[in-house]
């Protein structure tokens, strides 16, 4: 295979703003088309991508214009039934997360892109900012020596604006607030680092309750937490401690994650994406001394350009990540935490 071609299912924001302009730029992929259910923004994404069809239907896209791949970028609520529709077609699926509404979608998805043997992958965006890529090799390397705890911060602030509803304040379309939004990617940077979650508690909490319906003076009722707090153990026995909401005021996309363990620390932080705040080694941990650390051109990696790579280069499904059994594994994460948040207990995994 020379090229890939590539079918876009919902063309909103983050399809246009990364997954289309990163693919464009591979210089092996060719967009067959795009599909989103609003006909003038397939539309725009079709001219953007320069692909030659665009439509409201992506099962008739699948069916009349074959292509390699897809990649997804609808709401939350609508990945299952594109994802089905993929893999039925027999294609490579990209798929924007959160993976799905529940576990159980997640689930089905995983399993039917394993049985069909097709590479899958979901864009957990800050596993490919270069610092924390230079973050899992000092741990894999042993730097850290054995974990101790991960404790991070995920912050925006657009929760607090007048921002009117918007399909993300709705469950029935979001599945949840930012648990999704934002904790699914704390989630998963903790997998990354540190393995699997063995048990948590959780709280969450909504502070901004309606929001104007665009358009119009009424309101509608906000559904979804705006704030998630999780603490809780890894199978390693690291103590995590992970908070994420769309309500911390003067934040625009922030966050910080400290990693300590029993030989030194390191610190991640999404605004200095090419560096880590490090203590490393008994010199500098006796002293409680800290200084930076920059990250290589090997720590670089473009996201988007991982998943036309595996294609091109027929990497078998597993060696590709973040693939679907991550999403899966982030899946079962969340839906513990809504459990917890809701009963007050202790969740184990």
């Amino acid at each position: 295979m020379e090229r890939v071609r590539i079918g876009v299912i919902g063309t909103g924001g983050i399809v246009q703003a990364v997954h289309i302009p990163q693919m464009l730029a591979h210089g092996r992929v060719d967009f067959a088309w795009c599909a989103d259910s609003d006909p003038a923004t397939a539309a725009k994404a079709a001219t953007l991508a320069h692909a030659p069809v665009s439509g409201t239907d992506y099962r008739a896209l699948l069916r009349d214009h074959p292509v390699d791949a897809v990649t997804i970028g609808t709401p939350h609520v609508a990945h299952y039934d594109a994802v089905m529709a993929a893999l039925e077609a027999g294609v490579h699926v990209c798929c924007e997360k959160p993976l799905a509404m529940t576990v159980a979608e997640a689930e089905a998805m995983a399993n039917e892109a394993a049985r069909r043997g097709v590479i899958t992958f979901v864009p957990f965006s800050y596993w490919f900012v270069p610092a924390a890529r230079l973050m899992k090799e000092l741990i894999d390397e042993g730097a850290l020596g054995q974990l101790t705890h991960i404790n991070g911060y995920y912050g925006q602030g657009f929760g607090l604006t007048d921002m009117p509803m918007r399909w993300r304040f709705q469950r029935a379309i979001a599945g949840s607030g930012a648990l999704g939004d934002l904790g699914s990617h704390l989630i998963s940077l903790t997998y990354l680092w540190g393995g699997k979650i063995r048990r948590l508690t959780a709280h969450t909490k909504t502070f901004v309750h309606e929001r104007r319906i665009e358009g119009t003076d009424q309101m509608a009722q906000v559904d979804v937490d705006d704030d998630v707090q999780v603490i809780g153990e890894l199978e390693s026995g690291a103590l995590i401690n992970l908070s994420a909401s769309r309500t911390y005021a003067g934040r625009g996309n922030f966050q910080r994650v400290e990693v300590s363990g029993f030989k030194g620390g390191a610190v991640y932080n999404n605004s200095h994406g090419d560096e880590l705040e490090v203590c490393l080694g008994d010199a500098w941990v006796a002293r409680n001394q800290w200084g930076t650390l920059k990250v290589q051109p090997k720590h670089r990696l473009t996201q988007m350009q991982v998943f036309p790579n595996a294609i091109l280069e027929r990497k078998a499904p597993a060696d590709v990540l973040p693939n679907f059994q991550i999403g899966l594994e982030v899946q079962r994460v969340m839906e513990a935490i809504e459990e917890s948040a809701t009963s007050g207990q202790w969740v184990s995994l």
